[in-house]
């Protein structure tokens, strides 16, 4: 079992050779990663059901005539994939003419088509993100500080997009170059200017908080590394201001090489199979390889990442052995659906993934999405109407049936404009916490309602009404992440000592905040996030069989979390960055164990239930 739940960067292919994956752009559709990767011949596309096993499938794209075809990244809607890329003509010498451009295709593995090519400046390493149901596009380029003397270079802008295949045309900037270690080259020009780089835009969200990853150095250089950098999250995405962490004028990587791996850099962030835990997926090279100039070394990485206040953390890049992403709870595969089909049992809490298409009829489509089902007179379902272009949420209490809660497919203002093609596969992000529910499209729509559980959860499944489906994947992790007023369930996890709930988290009415889990799981992730109230501040784990103190953190300064990891090689530690080794009680023992929060504020807490396969 150990070794299935493991992997060892560089990630291996089917074949059994040795892959290059410059630049990896990682997307998931139907429940499998696709990952976009740079090529002197073409687009490279490969995918994987884990993100650790990989199957190469050849080029997405090859126009003739060109060639380096830099930063692939590939968006998803109503049915067609947009390529964003760029390349340069076959007998060009200088990569400064490599230009954005857009292809498209029906089927994420291509054949990709040519469309447009967006700008006649050097343009490249795009990262579409939907926000608020609408299409944004971060892209590097040369001429928006290429003149200035002092601090010139490559540097990362944002636009909104009409659609995907037109830019707004309102263009900022949102990192810019600060640090001697973002330097491309030194008096690259004979005049003094040395050049800077920041290219590799990607964006990671989490609460009220909006990393974005960037690359900087040279991408040939030993010393390219990945940056972040932070804005606050605000409902219009052109008014976030992203700034360096910890400060513009300090620099603090997330990745950087080490002994084994070198050339760290441009990366895409995804969500472990599991839907809680994010992972970087990035470039390097192996640092024993002699660095052959003209030859593709660098192969697909990829690491887990942390949360840590403002802080994000990695301790890659590995190069041994590793646990491998989690997987969810409730997998399922490739289902032609025509009556009533039950995914499995529900959970008081869950994220879920449902990719599902209609087959053409004369009647549209209509299906329902069974957020929890009883029987035929207590349901919770959410159901979609292609002719109505509505998606209604329904509840059956005692057989007496209530619209909770509507939407429009696809809004009429959104990047989608009214498009819904129900015989394209489309996504359904589910989730459930304690009776309050959110769907989110795949256009970035949500729909929030409440209806609290009256009997136990129930099943999850689906409701074909005379139409014929195909369920691509459907995937269920017990996960459940609370925040702010949110953390008002927290006593269903733990017995607590008295407390008070504000806007931002728990205070302990006393001296500390004791918690002592209701009951234990053999396989689970936790997460405590915290703001210091004093310094004087500490973090104690008693545990009673045997009976022991263990100090877990104390004297902390600035926002910080604590990671509990519970599996089958034991129970670890994570706080503020650092691990801890205890010699902790067995797994019997951990149900009598509680944790003591000294002079600290409560503001986040994240359970996930490990997959036990």
């Amino acid at each position: 079992m150990y070794a299935t739940n493991t992997y060892c960067n560089p990630v291996p292919f089917s074949d059994g050779k040795r892959h290059t994956n410059p630049d990896p752009y990682v997307l998931k559709w139907c429940g499998k990663y696709y990952c976009y990767a740079t090529d002197e011949q073409g687009v490279k596309v490969s995918v994987s059901k884990d993100l650790v096993h990989w199957e190469y499938k050849g080029y997405a794209i090859r126009e003739e005539g060109f060639r380096d075809y830099w930063a692939p990244a590939v968006l998803y809607l109503d049915g067609i994939f947009y390529m964003y890329y760029s390349n340069i003509p076959a007998e060009e010498t200088d990569n400064h003419e490599e230009h954005l451009k857009l292809a498209v295709s029906k089927h994420p593995e291509g054949v990709f088509e040519w469309k447009k090519t967006f700008f006649d400046k050097f343009s490249i390493d795009a990262h579409p993100i939907l926000w608020q149901g609408n299409l944004y596009l971060f892209y590097s380029v040369n001429d928006w500080i290429g003149t200035e003397e002092r601090v010139a270079g490559t540097c990362i802008v944002a636009d909104q997009m009409v659609s995907p295949e037109e830019f707004a045309g309102n263009p900022k900037a949102v990192v810019l170059p600060t640090l001697p270690e973002e330097i491309f080259a030194k008096n690259r020009f004979g005049e003094g200017q040395d050049w800077h780089t920041i290219e590799g835009a990607a964006p990671l969200v989490r609460g009220s908080r909006f990393w974005l990853l960037y690359s900087a150095n040279a991408y040939v250089n030993v010393d390219y590394y990945v940056g972040t950098a932070l804005a606050a999250c605000k409902e219009n995405f052109m008014d976030m201001e992203w700034k360096k962490y910890p400060a513009d004028y300090i620099c603090c990587p997330l990745l950087k090489r080490n002994e084994l791996v070198e050339g760290t850099g441009h990366n895409t962030v995804a969500k472990a199979p599991n839907m809680a835990d994010d992972w970087i997926v990035y470039h390097g090279r192996n640092a024993k390889e002699t660095l052959t100039p003209g030859t593709e070394q660098r192969e697909m990485h990829i690491d887990p990442l942390y949360f840590n206040g403002d802080e994000l953390l990695c301790f890659g890049p590995t190069a041994s052995a590793q646990k491998a992403p989690g997987m969810p709870q409730i997998q399922l595969w490739d289902l032609d659906v025509t009556d009533t089909t039950m995914f499995g049992q529900g959970s008081p809490y869950y994220e879920a993934e449902l990719w599902v298409s209609a087959k053409h009829s004369h009647m549209g489509a209509r299906y329902g999405i069974y957020l929890q089902y009883h029987d035929s007179n207590h349901y919770l379902e959410a159901q979609v109407s292609t002719g109505k272009q509505e998606l209604s949420v329904i509840s059956a209490r005692d057989g007496v049936r209530s619209v909770l809660a509507k939407m429009p497919l696809s809004k009429k203002d959104g990047i989608c404009k009214g498009r819904y093609d129900y015989t394209a596969p489309h996504l359904f992000r589910l989730a459930k916490l304690f009776g309050s529910y959110t769907i989110t499209l795949e256009g970035g729509e949500e729909l929030r309602f409440t209806e609290p559980d009256t009997k136990s959860c129930g099943t999850v499944g689906i409701r074909p009404y005379f139409s014929e489906l195909t369920v691509h994947s459907f995937a269920l992790t017990r996960t459940a992440l609370f925040m702010g007023q949110g953390l008002k369930h927290l006593g269903k996890f733990f017995e607590l000592s008295p407390c008070a709930l504000d806007e931002e988290g728990i205070l302990p009415l006393g001296q500390e905040l004791s918690v002592r889990p209701k009951e234990t799981d053999n396989s689970y992730t936790e997460v405590f996030s915290f703001q210091i109230q004093k310094a004087d501040n500490r973090i104690l784990l008693h545990t009673a069989q045997p009976a022991a103190e263990h100090l877990l953190a104390s004297g902390k300064t600035k926002e910080f979390s604590l990671y509990h990891i519970v599996d089958a090689d034991g129970e670890h530690f994570l706080a503020d960055g650092k691990k801890i080794e205890l010699d902790l009680p067995s797994p019997e023992g951990r149900q009598n164990s509680q944790m003591l929060f000294y002079g600290l504020k409560l503001t986040e807490y994240q359970y996930t239930k490990n997959d036990s396969n």
